[in-house]
């Protein structure tokens, strides 16, 4: 039989006891997504180091970060995220770009909640129920010992080069009394 060009062609017709099962292959395993992580970043970036900088700032003001639990960590870094994109939209604002107000009222908006969370009020940092007094002294008795370990390793360096000189010194004395001279002849 002679088939026409534009007709499509059937596929070969299946044994009967192949109907209904489906292909077999292996089975579809599904991939874990891999998360991006901090680390894996390049901190060189404008918006890394507002970032880090955002960070570090609010951690200093809620009292250090060995303050922090990881909630309160985590959500640091949720506001300083917040922030950077709300600083991007901004900047494109003055630059005279169109932003998406909904993004930037989305950014506004988990800035207020994280902030509501985190407190606005500045912590102390928690110094160990020490009083200014003692760690004004700790700081000059640690200074004292770091300049007594300068002064005794200054000390240490001129004994190495006095006994230095004195060896060099020692060493050519005995070689100059070990050479003989040679007899002196006279001409006469």
């Amino acid at each position: 039989m002679k088939e026409h060009r534009n007709t499509p062609s059937l596929a070969p017709r299946k044994p009967p006891e192949s109907l209904g099962k489906a292909p077999r292959c292996r089975p579809h395993r599904a991939s874990r997504p891999q998360l991006l992580t901090r680390d894996q970043l390049d901190g060189r970036t404008s918006a890394a180091k507002v970032f880090d900088r955002l960070v570090t700032a609010i951690e200093a003001d809620l009292g250090g970060a060995d303050q922090l639990s990881a909630i309160e960590r985590n959500l640091v870094q949720a506001f300083a995220g917040a922030a950077a994109t709300l600083h991007h939209l901004n900047a494109q604002l003055m630059a005279g770009h169109e932003i998406n107000l909904a993004q930037h009222a989305q950014a506004v908006s988990a800035m207020v909640r994280v902030a509501s969370r985190l407190g606005l009020q500045r912590r102390q940092k928690d110094v160990g129920g020490l009083t200014l007094g003692d760690l004004l002294r700790a700081d000059i008795e640690e200074r004292q010992r770091a300049a007594d370990a300068e002064e005794a390793a200054e000390q240490d360096r001129r004994t190495a080069r006095v006994k230095k000189a004195e060896l060099k010194k020692s060493r050519g004395a005995t070689a100059c009394s070990c050479v003989q001279k040679p007899p002196s002849t006279q001409v006469r």
